[in-house]
């Protein structure tokens, strides 16, 4: 494993190479990407990322992910309806419909 402290050398274009061991501890190699986020602290720290193509972006943002991680949560409590078939599940949206209806009048 890498010590605490390790110099890295920049050369004319602003470039240095990470030392093996921190590449295997970030799980990176050759052609991946890595961001350089500024801490709360002022220090920069390197995270392993990926780019997301254009038609799946909406699925990274913020609110789409708190919708999923509540979804998950409640399968994983049970507070959930699965179904076998699709016409079992229309059915169940069917449900749905007419209960939402009756509260409403």
């Amino acid at each position: 494993m890498a010590t605490a402290t390790t110099l890295l050398v920049l050369d004319k274009k602003g470039r240095m190479t990470l030392p093996e061991e921190v590449r295997h501890a970030l799980g990176v190699e050759a052609g991946d990407f890595l961001l350089l986020e500024r801490t709360d602290r002022g220090s920069y720290e390197l995270v392993p990322a990926t780019l997301v193509p254009n038609d799946q972006r909406w699925f990274h943002r913020p609110d789409v992910q708190a919708r999923i991680y509540r979804a998950e949560e409640e399968i994983a409590s049970g507070r959930s309806t699965r179904t076998e078939t699709p016409a079992e599940a229309q059915a169940f949206l069917d449900r749905l419909k007419v209960k939402s209806r009756q509260r409403h009048e």
